[in-house]
C-alpha cells in the first residue's frame, strides 16, 4: 500500500473520530513524559526570570546532559563486563500561532549528541545487537537510548492543537514513543532503564525515534481518547533528510499504530490510564530481526510484524502507582512474542522530587527468529531510585536481575547501573 493511500485512510479515521467527539478537556496533551512540552513543564519550577519572560511570549526551551554506566559480573561467557556513555540534549517549543484561541500551533525541536565513553555503548550491553563482546547475553534492550550515534535530530515537527485545544495533530520528524503506549514511568531518562518496562514492553517493533511521521490524538467524551499515527519505518534520526527518500520511495515501509484508551481525566492521561494499542510494521524494514542493511542503505529481506499491547496504571494512594503492562506479537519484528510486566512507582519517597520504581517482567522470545539460537523465555526485575539534589541535578542508582538470559552461559545476570542528569 502506498504512503498516499495509507495517509488517506489514517486521516479519514482520525477526522471521523474528531467529528464525533464531544465534552473534551481543554488543551489535550496525548504525549508521554519524554515529549518536549512535558519535559520543559517538569522543569518549570527551576526556570529563571528571563526564561519565564520568554515563556510568556511563547518560547520555551531546555537543555540537559546524561551519563550512564552499567556493569555486571555475569557476562555471557562468565566474565566481568561494563559499558558507559553520555547524551547531550537541547530542546524547545515555540508557540507561533493561535496562542489566545486555544488552537495553538507550535514548532517543536530536539537536537542530541549521543556518545560512548567505553569501547561499546550501553545499547550493545545486552547482546542482542551482536556488536559488543562485553555483553550479558540477554534478549532485550538495556538503555537503548544510550548509543554512540553522534549528532541527531529527534524532533523537528509542527504540533497543531485543534477544536479550541481539544485535540492535537503533529507532522514532521517525531519520536513516536512520545505518543505510543506511554505511561508515567516509560522514560529511559528518568524512569526504568530496561525496554521491557518502557514503550512496547519489548513486544512491539519500534522504528528510530526521529523519523517522518503524522500522528493525532483526541478525547472522546470526558474519559476516552484515541491516538493514531503513521511513520517511516526506515527513517534514520542521524540523517533526517534521507527520510524524503525512505518515506516516499517505491520500497518504503511504514509503522502504523492505533490506540484507544480511558483516563480519569485528561490531566491524568498517563497516570490514571488504561489503553490498548494496535501496531503494524511493514515488511522490508531495517528493524526486522531477519533483515540486513547494505552500506548504501538498501534493506535486504525482513518480514512484517504486528501485535497488540495493553497498559493499566492507577494511583492507590497519592504516592503509590501500581501498573500492569504487556503485549503479544507475531512476525519477526518484536523481540518478544509475549511480554508481561507488573510493578509500581512510588513518588515523593524521601523527598518531594524523588521517586522509586520496581517491576518484574516475564517474556517469551521471538519464535520466528531468536529461538533458533536462544532460550525461549526470560524473567527480568529492575529497581531504581531517582533522586534530585537541588534544582539542576538528578542521580539514579539502578539494579537489574535477569533469570535465564537467553544467549548466555550463565543462569542469571546481575546488572548494576547509575545514571546522572544535569538539566537547565
Amino acid at each position: 500500500m502506498t504512503l498516499t493511500s495509507r495517509l488517506s485512510k489514517s486521516c479519514l479515521a482520525i477526522v471521523t473520530v474528531l467529528a464525533s467527539a464531544s465534552a473534551f478537556a481543554e488543551g489535550a496533551n496525548f504525549e508521554g513524559p519524554d515529549s518536549v512540552e512535558n519535559t520543559i513543564a517538569a522543569q518549570k519550577g527551576e526556570q529563571k526570570h528571563w526564561r519565564e519572560n520568554l515563556a510568556d511570549k511563547g518560547f520555551t526551551f531546555g537543555a540537559d546532559y546524561f551519563a550512564l554506566g552499567l556493569a555486571s559480573p555475569n557476562g555471557a561467557t562468565g566474565d566481568d563486563v561494563s559499558a558507559s556513555s553520555g547524551v547531550a540534549r537541547l530542546y524547545g517549543q515555540w508557540n507561533l500561532v493561535g496562542r489566545d484561541s486555544g488552537n495553538t500551533g507550535s514548532l517543536i525541536w530536539k537536537i542530541e549528541h549521543r556518545h560512548a565513553y567505553s569501547d561499546y555503548a550501553p545499547k550493545d550491553f545486552s547482546g542482542i545487537t551482536f556488536q559488543s563482546p562485553d555483553n550479558i547475553g540477554y534478549v532485550g534492550m538495556i538503555a537503548p537510548a544510550f548509543n554512540d550515534q553522534g549528532f541527531r535530530v529527534t524532533d523537528l515537527n509542527w504540533k497543531q492543537k485543534i477544536n479550541g485545544g481539544r485535540g492535537t495533530i503533529q507532522f514532521g520528524w517525531q519520536d513516536v514513543t512520545n505518543s505510543v503506549d506511554t505511561y508515567a514511568l516509560a522514560s529511559p531518562w528518568t524512569g526504568f532503564t530496561n525496554l521491557a518496562f518502557s514503550t512496547g514492553s519489548g513486544a512491539m517493533g519500534l522504528p528510530d525515534d526521529g523519523i517522518l511521521a503524522l500522528s493525532a490524538g483526541h478525547m472522546i467524551g470526558d474519559n476516552f481518547y484515541v491516538v493514531a499515527g503513521i511513520a517511516d519505518a526506515n527513517g534514520k534520526s542521524d540523517d533526517i533528510f534521507d527520510g524524503f527518500d525512505t518515506a516516499f520511495g517505491s520500497d518504503a515501509s511504514y509503522f502504523t499504530t492505533l490506540e484507544l484508551g480511558w483516563t480519569a481525566s485528561q490531566e491524568q492521561i498517563y497516570t490514571e490510564n488504561f489503553h490498548v494499542t494496535l501496531w503494524h510494521m511493514d515488511e522490508g524494514s531495517r528493524h526486522s530481526l531477519s533483515s540486513s542493511t547494505l552500506p548504501d542503505g538498501t534493506v535486504i529481506g525482513g518480514e512484517s510484524g504486528q501485535g497488540i499491547n495493553f497498559s493499566y496504571s492507577t494511583f492507590l494512594t497519592p504516592q503509590l502507582m501500581p501498573f500492569i503492562r504487556g503485549g503479544f506479537s507475531e512476525g519477526d519484528v518484536a523481540l518478544y512474542d509475549t511480554s508481561i510486566s507488573v510493578g509500581f512507582g512510588y513518588f515523593g519517597l524521601g523527598a518531594p522530587k524523588n521517586n522509586l520504581g520496581f517491576a518484574i517482567n516475564w517474556a517469551e522470545t521471538n519464535s520466528d527468529t531468536l529461538q533458533a539460537f536462544a532460550d525461549d523465555d526470560q524473567v527480568t526485575a529492575e529497581l531504581y531510585y531517582n533522586m534530585q539534589f537541588g534544582d539542576h541535578f538528578q542521580l539514579t542508582p539502578d539494579v537489574q536481575f535477569i533469570h535465564n538470559p537467553a544467549m548466555s552461559n550463565e543462569d542469571t545476570a546481575l546488572v548494576f547501573g547509575v545514571r546522572g542528569r544535569v538539566f537547565f
